[in-house]
């Protein structure tokens, strides 16, 4: 089994290293792509950090070299797509490669796993009206202005939402419950 995960400079570290080895782990093969850059190009990741501040700081995270080639990848391969968060949403939003990729797998019907700022990606796509989902509350405007009902937690850790095909959380602390509900979705059983 194939996943795509959409990449980007300044993606969120935690978004992107843990996801990738939760499936690695159950032997899933997941395709890190970034438009413009191939396989073996390296993007630096960031660190996202709510200190009581008005906003959440940065600091820069791991460097990672992408495993695959954006122009390069047959949608038609893959199981389902996971949208990570952190920065490369709110300029990638604006690359209708990126946004046809994320359309591609709402028409099919696969099993879709965004999280955090990754759902500025699915709003600019067009493929959350009439939808519910969760992001991180400073997304909440973007999820409503692409016809989505946004859903609220007050606690971040154990909080994910499915709705259909799409397995939505608020933030990093609930990669654990989110990536649960995407390996259902895409149809793993787990026998311990």
């Amino acid at each position: 089994m194939k996943v795509l995960l959409l990449a980007g400079d300044y993606i969120e570290d935690y978004e992107l290293y843990a996801p990738l080895k939760a499936l690695e782990m159950l032997d899933i093969d997941v395709h890190v792509v970034c438009p413009d850059k191939k396989a073996g190009d390296v993007i630096q990741t960031a660190l996202h950090i709510v200190e009581g501040w008005q906003t959440y700081s940065e600091r820069p995270g791991h460097p990672f070299e992408l495993t695959h080639t954006f122009s390069e990848i047959k949608l038609e391969d893959y199981s389902g797509l996971i949208v990570p968060g952190g920065r490369f949403p709110e300029y990638q939003r604006y690359d209708q490669r990126v946004l046809d990729v994320i359309s591609r797998f709402f028409t099919d019907n696969k099993p879709v796993a965004a999280i955090c700022h990754g759902l500025q990606l699915l709003s600019a796509a067009g493929v959350l009206k009439g939808r519910s989902c969760s992001a991180f509350p400073m997304c909440k405007l973007d999820v409503v202005a692409g016809g989505g009902k946004y859903v609220d937690y007050e606690a971040f850790s154990k909080n994910v939402h499915v709705d259909g095909n799409l397995v939505s959380a608020p933030a990093y602390p609930a990669i654990g419950v989110w990536m649960r509900e995407f390996v259902k979705l895409l149809g793993v059983e787990i026998h311990f």
